[in-house]
C-alpha cells in the first residue's frame, strides 16, 4: 500500500513531495471463502485512515484513492470498500485490470527510467 503526495498543477508534471508505504499483501489475507479476512480488512482500514490524516497534515487539497485486484477480486471487496468509506470518508475507486496494468507499467518505467 502506498500513499504518494504530489505537487500537481494543470499542464505541469506532478512532482512527488512525500511518500508513505507499508507492505500489506492483501492476497495473503484471503479466507477460504475468497474474501479478505477480518485482520486484512482491519489493517487496510487502519492504513487508509492513517493516510487520510497524513494527507491532511501535508495540506493535500485533492485525495484520489484507488484499489486494485486484491479488492476487485475479493468476495467481500465491495463490503470492505463501503466500510472504509463509512469510517474514513474516503471513497476508493477500484481500477479495472487494464488501468491497473497501465499504472504498473508506468511505475516500472519511473523506477527504472524511460530508456529501460
Amino acid at each position: 500500500m502506498h500513499l504518494l503526495v504530489v505537487d500537481a498543477h494543470q499542464g505541469a508534471r506532478p512532482l512527488p513531495a512525500f511518500s508513505h508505504k507499508i507492505e500489506l499483501h492483501l492476497v495473503e489475507l484471503l479466507g477460504e471463502d475468497g474474501g479478505i479476512t477480518a485482520e486484512g480488512a482491519e489493517r487496510l482500514e487502519y492504513f487508509v485512515a492513517e493516510c487520510v490524516v497524513i494527507a491532511e497534515d501535508k495540506g493535500v487539497e485533492e485525495f484520489i484513492g484507488f484499489a486494485t485486484s486484491a479488492i476487485r477480486d475479493a468476495a467481500n471487496g465491495e463490503q470492505i470498500l463501503r466500510e472504509i468509506r463509512e469510517r474514513t470518508g474516503l471513497d476508493l475507486a477500484v481500477l479495472d485490470g487494464q488501468a491497473e496494468a497501465q499504472l504498473t507499467f508506468l511505475a516500472v518505467r519511473r523506477w527504472f527510467g524511460w530508456s529501460s
